[in-house]
């Protein structure tokens, strides 16, 4: 792969190591990040650990419509702007309130799905035949019996999961408007598989297991966060979902690069393995309509005239 990654989230954690891997393979990188310290940080690290490795930034922030289209714009004006995979990685888990996005949107839902989607369709003529889309998702979205009792997701109208004033704010709330986001990860990634399929682009999505190494249960109160934190290697070794870091990015650098997978597209994997998501997430008419709505709050947000919006 001779075109760079584009990788969301990349500062720490399963963003981090992946690109990591891909740079140990020679793969050219861009980072999207938010915070331009942590960005250069990301890089040292990268590159201590593969010295020649080529690695560009860009400023993305997920929460805000309008930064992702200055990204998409930054992207387009590299001398080359074609890019070989675009992977999905960022994302968070609020769990004390609900809280808004720039845009005025659930700020779950705004950063786990809304934001990719306006990066991945704004850089649709950037990826040529061959690229690849990678989604992470989780396990969370098949409900407890998966996900060793983390609640199930709950859809409702792309609308609704999008209102902060339809919303409630319990940790439970939280947790299941997570487990909901993934769910309309798996949704994006069927239906952008149907959509590029004639132009030779895949997209699968991917479930990393739980990794308690990493800092999604940064919104979780203080005593929650140090004992998830000391007790990691123990849920590693005892819990059939837990996994490393290390593991789960190779598994993830492994999806983006392997020949074999060139022409596999809608598909969802747990680490390595391909295995069926929720039977829910297979429904074509939620997934389209998620794309539907996605295009409309996505040119609400850029204040694009509701007769435009078709």
């Amino acid at each position: 792969m001779n075109d760079p990654v584009l990788i969301t989230g990349a500062t720490s954690g399963l963003g981090l190591e992946t690109a990591k891997y891909l740079a140990a393979e020679g793969i050219p990188l861009i980072l999207g990040c938010r915070d331009p310290q942590r960005a250069e940080a990301a890089v040292q690290r990268i590159r201590a650990h593969a010295p020649d490795a080529g690695i560009e930034l860009v400023e993305l922030e997920l929460a805000s419509l309008d930064s992702v289209d200055a990204a998409v714009a930054e992207l387009r004006r590299r001398k080359n702007p074609r890019l070989g995979a675009v992977v999905c990685n960022a994302g968070l888990q609020i769990v004390d309130r609900v809280r808004t996005s720039e845009d005025g949107y659930e700020l779950t839902f705004a950063v786990n799905h809304l934001g990719h989607f306006a990066l991945v369709t704004g850089c649709a003529d950037l990826l040529a035949p061959g690229a690849r889309v990678v989604v992470v998702s989780s396990d969370v979205h098949q409900g407890p019996r998966k996900s060793m009792g983390f609640p199930a997701p709950q859809w409702r109208h792309p609308r609704e999961l999008a209102d902060p004033d339809d919303q409630r704010d319990s940790g439970v709330d939280g947790r299941i408007r997570y487990a909901t986001s993934k769910l309309a990860n798996v949704y994006f990634t069927h239906e952008l598989a149907r959509r590029w399929h004639d132009r030779g682009i895949t997209a699968n999505a991917f479930d990393p297991g739980l990794m308690p190494q990493t800092g999604l249960s940064r919104g979780y109160p203080t005593v929650a966060r140090i004992g998830f934190r000391f007790l990691a290697p123990v849920l590693i070794k005892v819990m059939p979902i837990a996994r490393t870091v290390t593991r789960s990015a190779a598994d993830l650098a492994w999806l983006v690069t392997a020949p074999e997978l060139a022409g596999t597209t809608g598909k969802y994997f747990t680490g390595a393995a391909e295995v069926p998501s929720a039977p829910e997430s297979y429904d074509e008419e939620r997934a389209t309509e998620l794309w539907r709505v996605s295009e409309d709050l996505v040119r609400a947000a850029r204040h694009v005239p509701p007769a435009e919006r078709r």
